[in-house]
C-alpha cells in the first residue's frame, strides 16, 4: 500500500522529470534553486520542492505549456533570468515553440518595458543557442 507521501514525492519526481528533464538535465541545472536550498537545509528543500513541483506545478488547471507560459512572463518582467533561463527550457519541454515563448517576452514590454523585454529575449537566445 502507498502512503501519501509516497504518491507525492512519486508526482514531485515525475513533474520534476517532464519540466526539467532527466539526470542529465538536472546536472545543467546544478545552480538551481532545488541546489540552493538543498545545500543550507535539505529537508526544507524537500518540503519546498514537493510544494512547488508536487503540488502547485502538477495540478492540472491549465496545462503545463500554459503554466509555464505565465512563469515565463512573470520571471521575465520580475527580471529574474536564472529562473527564467530554467522556465523557458522547461516550458519548451512541455511543448511551446520557439515564437510563443518569443510572444510572452515582447507582450511584456506593455508592463514592463522595453528593456525587459530584451533582457528576457536575450535569456531565450542563450537558451536556443545552447540547444
Amino acid at each position: 500500500m502507498t502512503s501519501d507521501f509516497d504518491e507525492l514525492r512519486n508526482l514531485t519526481r515525475k513533474t520534476s522529470e517532464m519540466l526539467f528533464g532527466g539526470r542529465d538535465q538536472k546536472k545543467d541545472q546544478a545552480a538551481g534553486a532545488f541546489a540552493l536550498w538543498k545545500e543550507f537545509d535539505p529537508e526544507l528543500a524537500k518540503q519546498f520542492s514537493m510544494f512547488y513541483v508536487g503540488r502547485l506545478y502538477s495540478r492540472e488547471v491549465i496545462s503545463q505549456k500554459q503554466r509555464e507560459l505565465c512563469a515565463i512572463a512573470s520571471l521575465t518582467t520580475l527580471e529574474r533570468r536564472d529562473e527564467l533561463r530554467a522556465h523557458i527550457k522547461a516550458a519548451m519541454n512541455v511543448g511551446a515553440t520557439r515564437e510563443e515563448v518569443a510572444e510572452v517576452i515582447f507582450q511584456m514590454a506593455t508592463y514592463a518595458g522595453v528593456p525587459v523585454v530584451v533582457e528576457g529575449l536575450r535569456v531565450l537566445k542563450d537558451v536556443l543557442d545552447a540547444s
